[in-house]
């Protein structure tokens, strides 16, 4: 009878202690790994969304920069779009150029929050490039149209600083002269890009 109490009331084993612990701290890689595929998602879908208002931000200043785009017209024979502020960079479709916006403080540089950067340091970690060209072929100082593409793109570890991590990109980041941006289609393993695309037309079409 002594021996039965003393059998009921041992203690574990190191094995099943062993045991316990492993499958606790299998539980637990899993669980650590679901939080960390969780927040690299969530850094996924905010850098989207920072990089779809910024997009939106740029086709809004296209489109207001149009304003200033009235002749030639039938009143008007001489050419305005010289008076514009981006706009003037239209290019013929097979003349297609790439750009950076870099005017009066404004570099088509954006910071973590989707706000322009002002500082002139390029390193983004949101570039904005522009590229202008009339729809139709051949473009003429009477065209009244021209296709507007906005480009949005950003690091895919999303660090703000390219050189020491990723060798192959571009530092600074968004490209040291306005009008040589990176080749972000060129490279996709470096670079998140969003791409919007709209038309574009002068105030008077008269």
């Amino acid at each position: 009878m002594r021996r039965s109490r003393a059998w009921l009331s041992r203690g574990s084993t190191v094995i099943e202690v062993l045991m316990a612990i492993t499958v606790l701290a299998v539980g637990a890689s899993g669980i650590i790994a679901m939080q960390k595929l969780a927040a690299v998602s969530n850094r996924n879908a905010k850098n989207l969304e920072i990089a779809n208002e910024v997009a939106r931000t740029w086709v809004e200043r296209l489109q207001g920069d149009a304003m200033l785009w009235n002749h030639p017209s039938q009143l008007d024979g001489a050419a305005d779009l010289g008076d514009t502020r981006w706009l003037v960079n239209v290019r013929d479709p097979n003349a297609e150029m790439w750009f950076r916006p870099e005017d009066g403080g404004m570099y088509g540089v954006h910071d973590a929050f989707g706000k322009d950067d002002t500082s002139g340091t390029l390193a983004g970690p949101f570039c904005v490039n522009l590229r202008l060209t009339w729809l139709r072929p051949g473009g003429t100082e009477r065209a009244s149209v021209m296709r507007a593409e906005v480009r949005v793109y950003w690091l895919r570890d999303g660090i703000q600083s390219s050189a020491d991590v990723l060798p192959d990109a571009p530092d600074p980041l968004c490209g040291d002269t306005w009008n040589a941006p990176p080749a972000v289609d060129a490279t996709p393993e470096l670079f998140h890009f969003l791409h919007v695309t709209t038309a574009v037309r002068k105030n008077q079409p008269l």
